[in-house]
């Protein structure tokens, strides 16, 4: 199963990415070293509009990128990576009409369509939107929901999302901290609740915070609710979306539970250890067992 990045801004100079097309190389190469095998470009709907971009470019960009791929692929024997197209659009009264007028451009040309909310506030009509695009039969996938203040403080406004059908997508950056601490808290409540789907790279340049690199976040994902799954969230998921079928639903809590009996036992040692160097020595000897395992 390939692991597949569902909310990137990899495209040149369509919004606040990659500028050259040697820049969206490089971001595809890392991804590609780093594990991810699908790439999905998801340029944000306001800033083309704002430049009068046509969506054709997404497509036409998109075919260069996979074309220089492939013969890197071939020439360096480097890992294959390949390169879809989305978008990203803004949660507001506008979204609906513009699934009317077909300006919206949705997951790999599915009915899973890739929505922002605002980061502070929480408008009062995102309910009725989120209302109206499922009435359109069309899946919001809401984009780094841990980020907003509001789900912050009251992640049951988000359960209420889910239950209605939104899928919920993390941001890597979240869960490694580089967000702040309160998105990260968000994010790690979400991951442990059951209520994300997915964790994305959303990555904007070659550095933090938003890389193309996802194995930190997929590792603290294993360490939170187990490695079956951190590879629903990072492969099975993304790739059913991709595939326009409902992702995976279950809560992770009581399977978490079962396997408690699993976990590494405490070891009591003088000098204080910080959490990030425990964490490491765990991930380490979970990557150890895998491979025996798998030997």
């Amino acid at each position: 199963m390939p692991r597949v990045d569902l909310h990137a801004h990899i495209l040149p100079g369509l919004d606040d990415g990659p500028v050259t097309v040697e820049e969206s190389l490089a971001m595809a190469r890392m991804a590609a070293r780093d594990g991810t095998d699908i790439i999905v470009a998801t340029p944000h709907y306001r800033d083309m509009e704002l430049e009068h971009q046509s969506s054709r470019i997404i497509r036409e960009l998109a075919d260069t990128l996979n074309a220089a791929l492939r013969s890197d692929t071939l020439r360096r024997s480097t890992p294959a990576v390949r390169i879809f197209t989305g978008m990203i659009h803004r949660l507001d009264m506008s979204l609906p009409d513009l699934v009317d007028s077909e300006l919206a451009i949705t997951l790999n040309r599915t009915r899973f369509l890739l929505v922002e909310p605002p980061f502070s506030r929480l408008p009062s009509y995102v309910e009725e939107v989120i209302g109206r695009l499922l009435t359109q039969r069309l899946v919001p996938v809401l984009a780094h929901p841990e980020r907003n203040v509001v789900f912050q403080q009251n992640p049951k406004r988000l359960q209420h999302l889910v239950d209605d059908g939104v899928i919920v997508q993390v941001a890597s950056g979240s869960l490694t901290g580089q967000n702040g601490d309160d998105a990260r808290r968000a994010a790690e409540q979400y991951i442990r609740r059951g209520l994300a789907h997915v964790v994305s790279s959303e990555m904007h340049s070659q550095r933090a915070p938003r890389s193309p690199q996802l194995s930190e976040a997929f590792e603290i994902v294993v360490d939170l609710v187990g490695y079956p799954e951190a590879v629903d969230i990072f492969e099975t998921n993304p790739d059913m979306i991709l595939e326009g079928r409902a992702p995976q639903r279950e809560r992770v809590a009581q399977s978490r539970l079962k396997r408690s009996w699993m976990r590494m036992p405490t070891i009591e040692i003088n000098n204080p250890i910080t959490e990030r160097t425990r964490r490491s020595w765990k991930r380490t000897f979970r990557r150890v067992m895998r491979r025996t395992t798998r030997g």
